[in-house]
């Protein structure tokens, strides 16, 4: 006797996000990640006087050739936005350490939201060190259309000065 033949939902489950094309308006890849100088999802890194000295600010990594096209400079303030509409607040670090076309946030930061401070939502005493955006919050509830599994870590994004 032979198994069962499984039928996966997949073709229609996600079709109204396939049909989406959001690539002409969120023309750059955005990938999220580690930094080496913060542990864990950043909170033990931020509340640290003596280790949050290592990484000031939430940033997002920018081509040059990107960067020259968009109008942004190194240091300077953009917003980051996926398809979803969530966006972000944050330094631009101009950088050929990143392909064209690509760009980088680290996930560690909390404490902004949108370009607004949250500290005043912090018990008293309890505010951390460093703040800055959740790069989460331009992220998208996407999924691997091949293995169907869960895709938090990379969108589409467009980045504007802000």
């Amino acid at each position: 006797m032979g198994r069962p033949e499984r039928h996966l939902p997949t073709a229609t489950l996600y079709k109204s996000i396939q049909d989406i094309d959001a690539a002409k308006e969120y023309p750059i890849i955005l990938t999220s990640g580690r930094l080496v100088e913060y542990e864990g999802g950043g909170e033990e890194t931020r509340s640290n006087p003596w280790l949050a000295v290592l990484q000031q600010e939430m940033f997002v990594e920018i081509n040059i050739v990107d960067a020259n096209n968009l109008g942004i400079k190194d240091g300077q303030d953009v917003w980051v936005e996926g398809p979803d509409k969530g966006r972000v607040k944050v330094k631009a670090m101009v950088t050929p350490r990143v392909y064209e076309g690509l760009a980088f946030m680290p996930f560690h930061f909390g404490g902004v939201f949108q370009g607004d401070s949250l500290l005043d939502k912090y018990p008293e005493g309890s505010e951390p060190y460093v703040i800055g955006e959740s790069c989460n919050t331009a992220t998208t509830y996407g999924y691997d259309p091949v293995t169907v599994m869960q895709e938090t870590k990379v969108t589409l994004c467009k980045i504007v000065p802000a």
